[in-house]
């Protein structure tokens, strides 16, 4: 008499979460505009913008590549979140990979929970690439080792990560996805002051980027940088983003499973 095979055991969420993460994380290396946006970006800003005016003196003393640095490191993150993450959500679409997914007995959230961990390997690594050349060549201030300052910057890719995440999810096709995602980082990019002064536009415009929430990351973050005190209406402004990421991850999970 032969036993029975034993059926075997299904894998757990965790192993489940890590196998999707590693899968995910290979074919984002495999896509070149990903990795240059995440890498090369940051470092095209720094060369053109930064190195010229590096060590000039602004406000207080601060020279201008400390005043930048904050944005450099958000560089790395806004353009892979806001415009890489929906343009691969709307490729998944395309090839119909979503529909394919949807069959299997597994929750979404982990399919998206990994997607988004690898979209982190990436941006961390274009993140310590900025860390890196900038302290070799200009030296950190003391807030670099603040935990406060790193809290927030994951905060900040948190809620970058969730606003792609609902622009992937719209019902549209990848072409329209490519533009509204370009559209909405190259205006809260430029529109945060993080590569061109803003004050020179008119006060009218001024006042509707005031309300640009990556402008607040960058100058939440530039402030505790370079050792300035944070008022109460820039952490005001900061709270804003915490419904904001909320709607905007439950808004992409309603439609990603009307799909």
């Amino acid at each position: 008499m032969f036993a029975p095979a034993e059926r075997p055991r299904p894998a757990g969420r965790a192993a489940i979460l890590w196998a999707w993460f590693v899968q995910e994380t290979k074919v984002l290396f495999r896509q070149p505009v990903a990795v240059f946006f995440s890498l090369a970006f940051p470092m095209v800003i720094y060369l053109f913008i930064g190195l010229p005016f590096a060590e000039q003196q602004v406000s207080g003393g601060v020279r201008y590549i400390d005043q930048i640095f904050p944005a450099l490191l958000g560089t790395a993150v806004a353009n892979l979140a806001v415009m890489g993450l929906p343009i691969y959500l709307a490729e998944l679409r395309a090839r119909r990979v979503d529909v394919r997914y949807r069959t299997l007995p597994l929750p979404i959230v982990l399919f998206v929970l990994a997607l988004v961990l690898s979209m982190l390997v990436l941006a961390l690594l274009g993140i310590l690439l900025v860390v890196t050349v900038i302290g070799l060549a200009h030296g950190l201030l003391p807030a670099a080792a603040n935990p406060l300052f790193w809290l927030l910057v994951f905060l900040m890719i948190g809620w970058l990560c969730s606003l792609g995440f609902l622009v992937g999810s719209l019902p549209l096709d990848s072409r329209a996805i490519q533009g509204i995602s370009a559209v909405l980082f190259f205006v809260m990019y430029f529109g945060s002051g993080a590569a061109v002064p803003v004050a020179e536009l008119p006060q009218i415009m001024q006042d509707v980027l005031e309300w640009n929430p990556l402008k607040q990351w960058f100058e939440a973050l530039g402030l505790l940088y370079t050792g300035q005190e944070i008022s109460g209406s820039v952490w005001a402004k900061l709270l804003i983003a915490l419904p904001l990421a909320i709607a905007s991850v439950v808004g992409g999970l309603l439609l990603w499973r009307k799909k």
